[in-house]
């Protein structure tokens, strides 16, 4: 559809029509003209930034669309649901690694080396300490109601585990096959905060109305379950790895309860969104090791996709019912 505009539109028009092009075709040709007149209306006389803010929060709701993750698509929906037991669980894997956890060393010698380091070590020791502070802001801002707070630290969760991905990525140990598995190892450590950060920060958006309580109760429950997750493997300690099919139903388990969405039973998905990052950084990494190498998982997350992915389609299918977001 194209969208008519008033002359002299010039860089704001652009701006528009980009991004009217992310909208799905049906919506543009059913609210193309309304979109477009309320943009106008509400970048008239506006500057360049204001302009950009107004087409960048366009373009993103055109994306929600797409994706499912509008607060009346089932996606976006399980997302808000699933956001405090999250918020939760991140602050569970990243406040407390608990004595004798390989995490609280590495805390420790961040902390006391300060900014006495090179440049790249500095990165990771900031990063490290990131993801100890960072998860307790956010559940102190998912405690309060506080979502689009949330949702920015959850993005900025992401990106500290990407930043500590990049240091290991350069900075590994000499020797090939020693240098695989570290750095296997730090990845699947950080998928708790690059999949549960990723996950509230694309959560969808929508007027506040919060649970209070209720939600401050579900941040308590994921801390618990963050907590006791960890520490069942000693703190990530590939000594306590569990081989043979635990690792693959610890994978399975909390995919096929997410799935219970599809029903619209958001309490066990939203359960099972939770618990899977937590769940899938040491059963990952045990699967590697017993297959031994990445590659040699393929296959098998093959089949999985096959299966799962006609029944992950439902998520992203619009409901009747109408909800409203409390992720505000």
């Amino acid at each position: 559809m194209s969208v008519a505009l008033p002359p002299g539109a010039g860089r704001a028009g652009v701006a528009l029509r980009t991004a009217l092009a992310l909208y799905p075709a049906c919506y543009r040709r059913d609210r193309g003209a309304e979109l477009a007149e309320v943009f106008a209306d509400s970048t008239a006389g506006s500057g360049r930034l204001a302009t950009a803010r107004e087409a960048l929060d366009l373009a993103a709701y055109g994306l929600r669309l797409r994706t499912g993750l509008t607060d009346t698509a089932i996606g976006g929906r399980l997302l808000v649901a699933a956001a405090p037991l999250l918020a939760g669980t991140l602050l569970g894997v990243g406040v407390f690694p608990g004595t004798g956890d390989w995490r609280a060393f590495r805390v420790t010698d961040a902390a006391r080396a300060g900014t006495d380091v090179s440049g790249s070590l500095l990165v990771e020791n900031l990063a490290v300490l990131g993801l100890v502070v960072v998860p307790l802001l956010l559940a102190v801002a998912a405690a309060l109601g506080a979502w689009r707070a949330a949702r920015s630290l959850g993005a900025v969760v992401a990106l500290l585990g990407v930043a500590r991905i990049w240091y290991a990525a350069f900075h590994q140990p000499s020797g090939g096959e020693w240098s695989g598995w570290f750095f296997g190892y730090e990845v699947t450590a950080l998928v708790p905060h690059l999949l549960g950060g990723l996950l509230l920060a694309v959560a969808p958006t929508g007027p506040v109305d919060s649970r209070g309580r209720a939600d401050r109760l579900l941040v308590l429950a994921g801390a618990a379950t963050g907590f006791a997750v960890t520490r069942a493997q000693g703190g990530y300690d590939t000594r306590n790895l569990m081989d043979g099919w635990w690792p693959v139903a610890l994978l399975l388990l909390p995919l096929l309860l997410v799935l219970f969405a599809a029903r619209d039973r958001l309490l066990p998905a939203a359960l099972g969104l939770a618990v899977l990052p937590l769940t899938a950084a040491f059963s990952l990494f045990s699967l590697w090791e017993q297959v031994g190498g990445i590659w040699r998982l393929a296959p098998g997350v093959a089949v999985v996709a096959l299966v799962l992915v006609p029944a992950a389609r439902l998520l992203g299918r619009p409901t009747r019912r109408r909800f409203t977001s409390r992720a505000g």
